[in-house]
């Protein structure tokens, strides 16, 4: 759902209506559907551990798939932090999007058919992340982790 918030200091925010001139609104501003979602999502993200959770499982995906390209000589690195991945088609690392060397794309474009034609989708483009999300478990993981090192092996 989509929401959104602003906020600033007492005294700008003191020319915003009721109590200033300026009037603002928007087109789901205090929509009750929407407010409910934002407030149920936040309740979810401050559950104790929640944030250490999703680490652990993008690190077990992330460790698994470095673990098959290291024993295959792929030259590929799993760039992360928390539940962030990006399959970097390099050993290199890379901390800016030019230094992706272009040709690698070929590669990405390869493997991501490989993985769509066995049920796992990354986004289109080999320059997005992935993200590993509390609705994934250890199943889908462990799914996941065994088709894109199939990808893998047909892209390399």
């Amino acid at each position: 759902m989509p929401v959104g918030a602003y906020a600033a200091s007492k005294a700008i925010m003191e020319h915003v209506a009721p109590v200033g001139p300026v009037y603002q609104a928007g087109t789901l501003s205090a929509n009750p559907v929407a407010m409910a979602a934002g407030y149920a999502a936040l309740t979810e993200l401050l559950r104790p551990g929640f944030y250490e959770s999703l680490e652990e499982k993008t690190n077990w995906l992330v460790n698994t798939l470095q673990e098959h390209a290291d024993r295959k000589g792929y030259a590929l690195s799993i760039p992360h932090i928390g539940s962030i991945f990006w399959l970097a088609f390099s050993r290199e690392r890379i901390t800016r999007s030019e230094q992706i060397d272009p040709s690698s794309m070929d590669r990405f474009k390869k493997m991501h058919m490989a993985c769509l034609e066995r049920g796992v989708y990354f986004g289109p483009s080999g320059y997005e992340v992935g993200f590993v999300s509390s609705a994934h478990t250890k199943e889908d993981l462990a799914f996941a982790a065994d088709v894109i090192c199939q990808a893998m092996d047909v892209s390399f």
